[in-house]
């Protein structure tokens, strides 16, 4: 499976709420090379998205086919005469109108921060970096500047863009210049991260030795002047001078 799929660019000018862009990103996300057609239960789609109720994904699906991300929907019957799972049969994405999404992001974000990362994926050039500016953000996604920063910085500290340092003719770094990246990995195998209560009870454990070799350092050092004085008399009766 490829590690990102592709979506149209006018996904984000055709109105959807937050779950309706939730479950078309999704929807997206299972397509198959240039097979536009998908088959998933609408229990996952609820689940994949964090949607509380079944029911609201198939008014969402409604409301995605009214307005022309979903073609067609179908659900054929099974050998045993029941209904099997809904196929949809989504708008095909254009060979030049389209933009790359990362797969790893689906389930991590909210509403606004999928919408905002979903810009920010459409307007990175080539080489990785978006230079719009906040009013300009503000203006194409309808929500206040204010919101947009917060929105960015929030993406910046998940890790899935990242903020660069762009450095303009008069020695000064530009201050809207980002870069979509992925959250970094262990590179060694089988190592994990320990968790907050694990580092607590880390840092307890060597409190504990630190006080205890505290506690018999003046013990630790008069065994080792017994053993000095012994080797002084040892070496004394034997007549040996060391």
């Amino acid at each position: 499976m490829q590690a990102y799929f592709k979506l149209n660019n006018d996904i984000l000018n055709i109105g959807l709420t937050p779950n309706e862009l939730k479950v078309a990103v999704y929807l997206y996300s299972c397509v198959r090379k240039d097979n536009t057609s998908v088959c998933v239960k609408q229990r996952v789609i609820a689940s994949k998205c964090g949607i509380s109720k079944v029911e609201t994904v198939g008014n969402i699906i409604c409301r995605l086919q009214r307005k022309g991300v979903i073609e067609r929907v179908s659900r054929p019957h099974k050998a045993n005469g029941q209904l099997g799972t809904y196929i949809y049969k989504l708008k095909a994405v254009a060979a030049k109108g389209f933009f790359k999404v990362k797969r790893y992001i689906l389930g991590k974000l909210s509403g606004v921060q999928l919408r905002m990362y979903l810009f920010i994926c459409r307007a990175v050039t080539k080489k990785n970096d978006m230079w719009n500016s906040f009013n300009d953000i503000a203006n194409a996604l309808q929500i206040a500047r204010k919101k947009v920063i917060a929105v960015i910085n929030e993406l910046v500290s998940l890790g899935v863009i990242r903020k660069l340092r762009v450095l303009k003719k008069d020695g000064s770094y530009s201050d809207n210049h980002y870069s979509v990246s992925e959250p970094e990995v262990q590179k060694e195998k089988g190592h994990k991260k320990a968790s907050p209560q694990q580092a607590a009870n880390s840092l307890r454990t060597q409190r504990k030795l630190n006080c205890v070799c505290k506690e018999y350092k003046p013990l630790i050092a008069s065994c080792q002047a017994l053993r000095q004085r012994l080797t002084n008399l040892y070496f004394y009766l034997s007549g040996v001078v060391p």
